[in-house]
């Protein structure tokens, strides 16, 4: 495709973002609406056209640093394209559904559109250097988020956010550097590194790997360095929550399937990190059944989901890493509906905690009906986007690693039954049903309806993204 599609979605993410800053409050909204719908509609343009062909690849350059001929280069690919595709679907949800809580509008669409404008340049990247500086920029607008737009515990909460992000990015740079500096031409491109990778000696693989491990893992996030995630999520606004669990972490786990793909070293650590990810899943889900608030429930369930996924990504197979691509996929889209839904439910009955909130589906059907919805997504109930990742993943998991490769599974099961519980206890008794304070906007609902739209299409139509590559 000639149409210069990258760059223009970066474009229109950018300009939305800035002209929601200088235009007034009541256009904020409608500014982002636009932007997100527009980015999604030359997406979908894009698919239209290459799925028949069954290959995608669109590579853009434009200068950047010209002084050290670095450029802002970018590709997209069936992976990349479809974690684009996710960024941009959730993006749009929060901007369309809006912040429950009504704080700050401007400001929370301003910011939406800057993190959109992050997501798409990371996914999209083709070099590091340019790959280090869209992270960072997501980084510091989530900051933002959870700083200015959260509860009354915000400050606190990000400040632990951003000294973990600090750190992460601190180990990502040097790992960049070292990088550079070993391959035959010093050089950021990400396609001419991974071409060049046997050269690095391998001692200094080793230590990239490790330091650059460190890094993504605290974005994933993943035992032990998970402690900033249910804390910046129980604070955070719902559209902070929504873009941190949605795409945020995947930043984390894209590095991590670049790093395994870039480093002939990687095959050494597939073991232990399959076991640490498989005891990561594990740990937050019997961590969630401790859980009284909902959010904080759906927040360890992230940290279940990433753990299996970075089982799949550390199987070094085709079914594990696009295993892995679906399973961010389907993860980013039904955990934004559930931190949607969550948020609503708060607004509803003022309360988020399963012990006092009860009989939500006699007040709010709709948001009942869409937490049980996404659940399924979450536990990979057949016909939804969640169902297709599982399968995936676990061929991909059993082709490398035996019997072993399944294990994972049993977070799967305890999140699952312990969300079923939930369900059963807050959402559809009706012998017993809280007041409702507050009544859910039609906006919201238009929000439960795109997310739950993609997250059943993706499970129904896999062809539609699978048709993309070769398992």
């Amino acid at each position: 495709m000639v149409f210069p599609i990258i760059g223009l979605s970066l474009l229109v993410s950018l300009v939305s973002a800035l002209l929601i800053i200088v235009l007034n409050v009541r256009f904020s909204r409608l500014i982002a609406v636009a932007g997100s719908a527009a980015i999604l509609a030359m997406l979908l343009a894009l698919l239209a056209v290459d799925l028949p062909t069954g290959t995608l690849a669109v590579a853009e350059s434009y200068p950047f640093v010209t002084a050290f001929n670095i450029g802002l280069d970018l590709n997209l690919n069936a992976i990349t394209f479809t974690l684009s595709l996710m960024a941009t679907i959730v993006a749009l949800a929060a901007a369309l559904a809006g912040n429950p809580e009504k704080a700050r509008e401007k400001a929370a669409n301003m910011l939406i559109m800057f993190f959109e404008f992050a997501a798409l340049g990371i996914f999209a990247s083709a070099n590091f250097f340019i790959f280090f500086i869209f992270w960072d920029i997501g980084v510091v607008v989530l900051f933002f988020m959870i700083n200015s737009l959260g509860s009354a515990n915000r400050r606190y909460a990000s400040m632990k956010f951003i000294i973990y992000e600090i750190f992460a990015s601190s180990m990502l740079l040097l790992g960049i550097i070292l990088i550079y500096f070993y391959t035959p031409v010093n050089s950021f491109n990400i396609q001419y590194i991974q071409a060049h990778a046997a050269s690095i000696p391998l001692g200094t693989q080793e230590i990239i790997f490790v330091v650059m491990f460190i890094a993504f893992a605290v974005n994933m996030p993943l035992f032990p360095l998970h402690f900033w995630l249910p804390d910046a999520h129980t604070e955070a606004s719902t559209q902070g929550s929504m873009l941190l669990s949605g795409v945020l972490t995947k930043f984390g786990a894209y590095g991590l399937l670049l790093l395994f793909t870039t480093l002939p070293i990687a095959g050494k650590f597939a073991i232990p990190v399959a076991i640490l990810a498989g005891f990561s899943a594990v740990y937050a889900a019997l961590v969630t059944m401790l859980q009284h608030d909902i959010k904080r429930v759906i927040a360890y369930t992230t940290i279940v989901d990433m753990g299996i996924i970075l089982v799949a990504i550390a199987a070094l197979n085709p079914f594990g890493e696009y295993g892995a691509v679906y399973g961010m996929l389907a993860h980013g889209i039904t955990i934004a509906l559930m931190f949607l839904v969550v948020g609503c439910m708060h607004h509803i009955f003022g309360e988020r905690d399963m012990r006092i909130v009860k009989g939500v589906v006699a007040k709010a059907t709709s948001t009942a009906y869409s937490f049980l919805l996404g659940t399924f997504g979450i536990t990979g109930v057949p016909l939804t986007a969640g169902f297709i990742a599982d399968v995936l993943i676990f061929i991909g998991a059993m082709q490398a690693f035996g019997v072993y490769g399944a294990l994972p599974l049993i977070g799967l099961l305890i999140i699952g039954a312990f969300l079923y519980f939930v369900i059963n206890k807050s959402f559809m008794l009706t012998n017993e049903s809280s007041e409702s304070i507050e009544y859910l906007g039609v906006s919201h609902k238009v929000g439960y309806a795109l997310l739950l739209f993609f997250m059943f299409l993706f499970g129904i139509l896999p062809s539609l993204l699978l048709g993309l590559v070769k398992l």
